[in-house]
C-alpha cells in the first residue's frame, strides 16, 4: 500500500525536474493527468480501513480525477474537472509544465463532467473569497449550467462574472484552442443535479476519451464511446464491488473494473496501454495491490498515474 503512494510522489516529484515543455512534439499540446481517485480521494473521510490509516500516517494524498490540456503555444491551460483539491493539482500542474498561470485566472478554461462534489466543488475557489478570477469560461451541459446558475455559491461566482457557464451541444465539438477540440458525450449516471457527460478531447496528433463517471456500460455504449480513441481513461471506482461491505450497490453503480477488463479484453492486448483506469475508490485494491496491478498490466491495462502526460 505504502509502496504504491510513495511511487505517486515519486512521480510527481521526477517529473516536476524534467525540462518543461513538449520538446519532442511539434504541436505543443499535451495532456496531464492531476488526479486519478474517486471524489473523497485518499485518505477518504470516516474510512478507518488500513488504506486511509497509512496514508494518513504517511501524509501520503491522492486527489480526486481530474486532466489538465495544455497548449504550450499560448501557455493556455484547460482544466477537465474542478475537484476540491484545485489548488494541489494546479501547483502539481506548474511543477511538471513550468506554466504558471498564477494569479487571478490560474487556468484559461475548464470542463466539467457533472454536478458531483468531486467534479465541480473546486469552483468555490475561484470566488471572491479565494482567487476571485475573471470571466473563466465553463464548458458544461446547459442543465450543469442552469444548476450554476441558479443556485449558490456558484450562482455569486457567475453573476459576479468570476466564471461564465458556455452551453456546449451534447455530441458537437467545441473548439477551445486552434488544434483543439471538446466534445460532451452524455452517460448514464445519478443524475441529482445535473446530467452527466464523458469528454472527447481531439489534438492534431490524438483523441483521449475522459470518462470519470458511469452506471454500467449497457446497450453497445463502451463501443461507442472508444471508437476512434487512443487513450480511453475509464471509470474505475470499484474493483469487483467487493471492497464496500455494507453499502448498497444500486444507489451507486458502476461498471467494476472486472467487467470493463472482459469487456475489453481483446482490444487491450492488441493495443496495450490504450485503456486507463482511473476514479478509483479509496477501497479500490487497484490502487495498492502490487499482483492486482501486475495482473492488469499484463493484460494490456493499465492505472492512471498523477504525473502522467501524453502528446496530444
Amino acid at each position: 500500500m505504502i509502496r504504491s503512494f510513495c511511487s505517486v510522489l515519486l512521480i510527481i516529484l521526477l517529473v516536476g525536474c524534467q525540462t518543461p515543455g513538449l520538446q519532442d512534439d511539434p504541436t505543443g499540446i499535451e495532456l496531464v493527468v492531476l488526479g486519478i481517485a474517486q471524489d473523497g480521494g485518499v485518505p477518504h473521510l470516516g474510512c478507518q480501513k488500513m488504506c486511509c490509516i497509512e496514508a494518513r500516517s504517511k501524509n501520503l494524498r491522492l486527489g480526486p480525477a481530474s486532466l489538465a490540456v495544455v497548449d504550450y503555444r499560448s501557455e493556455n491551460v484547460f482544466l477537465i474537472e474542478a475537484t476540491p483539491a484545485v489548488e494541489e493539482q494546479l501547483s502539481i500542474l506548474r511543477e511538471i509544465t513550468g506554466i504558471s498561470n498564477e494569479g487571478r485566472n490560474p487556468v484559461d478554461g475548464i470542463l466539467l463532467t457533472h454536478a458531483h462534489i468531486g467534479h465541480y466543488a473546486g469552483l468555490i475557489h475561484f470566488g471572491r473569497e479565494v482567487a476571485s478570477t475573471d470571466g473563466i469560461e465553463v464548458f458544461c451541459t446547459s442543465r450543469m449550467a442552469k444548476f450554476l446558475r441558479t443556485n449558490g455559491p456558484w450562482s455569486q461566482l457567475v453573476d459576479l462574472g468570476q466564471i461564465f457557464p458556455f452551453e456546449v451541444t451534447l455530441g458537437v465539438a467545441a473548439d477551445l484552442a486552434p488544434g483543439i477540440r471538446a466534445t460532451a458525450i452524455k452517460v448514464s449516471h445519478r443524475d441529482e443535479f445535473s446530467d452527466t457527460v464523458a469528454w472527447r478531447i481531439e489534438g492534431p496528433k490524438k483523441t483521449v476519451l475522459f470518462c470519470p463517471d458511469i452506471d454500467r456500460w449497457d446497450g453497445g455504449v463502451l463501443e461507442k464511446l472508444i471508437e476512434g480513441v487512443d487513450v480511453c481513461y475509464l471509470d474505475a471506482t470499484f474493483y469487483d464491488g467487493r471492497e464496500i461491505p455494507g453499502r448498497d450497490l444500486s444507489e451507486i453503480p458502476h461498471p467494476p473494473m472486472v467487467v470493463t477488463m472482459e469487456l475489453l479484453r481483446d482490444l487491450a492486448k492488441e493495443n496495450p496501454g490504450r485503456f486507463r483506469f482511473i476514479h478509483l475508490n479509496h477501497t479500490n485494491p487497484a490502487l495498492f495491490n502490487e499482483e492486482i496491478r501486475r495482473d492488469l498490466e499484463e493484460r494490456g491495462f493499465r492505472v492512471a498515474e498523477v504525473g502522467e502526460r501524453l502528446a496530444l
